[in-house]
Parts: C-alpha cells; sequence; structure tokens
C-alpha cells in the first residue's frame, strides 16, 4: 500500500457499507437517470472542438480530480478504521499528516497551475471544473482538522 493504497484488507467488517453486505449503495449517476426515452433517440450533438490548450487543461483537471477522490476515499477509509479501532491513533495521524502534503502538493501543483483566464473554447467547463476541486479541497482540508482534533482528543483520554 503506498500513500493512497486502501491498507491491508481495505475496510473489513466496520466500513460504511458494512450493514448493506459491504456494498456501497447504487450510484444515482448515470445517463439513465431522469432521463426519458427521447433522451435515448434524440442523436447525440455535435461537440464543439477543443482547442489544444483547453483539452489540455481539462485532461490535466480530470487527473487532479481523480486524484483528489483517491485521497478523499483514503481519508474516510482511516476515519472509519480509526472508529473502529483497526487503526492506531498515532498510526492514523501519520497517514492523515501524509495524505494531507499530498493535498496540498496537489493544490499548488495540478489545480492551481491550470490558467483558465487563457482558454477560450473549454474556458466555462474548466473553470467550473477547477472550482469545484478547490472547494472539495477546501472540505477536505476542514476534514483533515477535525481528525486531528479526535485524535489529540484520543490521546488525551489514554
Amino acid at each position: 500500500p503506498g500513500l493512497l493504497g486502501g491498507g491491508a484488507g481495505g475496510l473489513g467488517g466496520c466500513g460504511p457499507h458494512a450493514g448493506c453486505g459491504g456494498q456501497p449503495p447504487p450510484s444515482s449517476a448515470g445517463a439513465g437517470v431522469g432521463a426519458t426515452v427521447d433522451d435515448f433517440l434524440r442523436p447525440p450533438r455535435a461537440n464543439r472542438a477543443l482547442s489544444t490548450l483547453s483539452a489540455e487543461a481539462l485532461a490535466g483537471l480530470q487527473k487532479s480530480g481523480e486524484q483528489l477522490t483517491a485521497l478523499e476515499n483514503r481519508v474516510v477509509e482511516i476515519e472509519f478504521q480509526l472508529d473502529c479501532k483497526a487503526l492506531a491513533p498515532t498510526q492514523a495521524k501519520t497517514e492523515l499528516a501524509q495524505l494531507e502534503t499530498h493535498a496540498k502538493i496537489l493544490e499548488c501543483k495540478d489545480i492551481d497551475a491550470v490558467y483558465t483566464s487563457e482558454l477560450t473554447t473549454g474556458k466555462a467547463q474548466a473553470k467550473t471544473e477547477k472550482k469545484d476541486q478547490l472547494n472539495r479541497l477546501e472540505m477536505l482540508f476542514e476534514r483533515f482538522e477535525a481528525l486531528f482534533k479526535k485524535i489529540r482528543a484520543l490521546d488525551a483520554a489514554a
């Protein structure tokens, strides 16, 4: 297991979906949700071609979005392992600190490095995605702080 690895054996029986046979709920995202029969019969609209600069920016944001999702998922897993006492507070603190550092690097080197002002064809999409990722990062940093506070309380009680 690397920095973003799932750990030994994943969540086991204490995960967020343990009461559901370990399976997450079905995703509500997808083409069929809220779609009508006409939506499936209609030919797809022609996509406007993106400039090379826009395509590169959106590809970079897609990659950073995937990395951010992996970070978010690992933090959730650590929190559940901590709650289940499958992970010692000191281990959780160490790994969370590493993940927090990785999140800061992701923010500075990948997300903030996308300059949307220079884009034309994909500008609105890139701005929206960048803003969404920065908001997700802010929520992740708040979660880190809450977990570090929780770990300090656990250490004090021990």
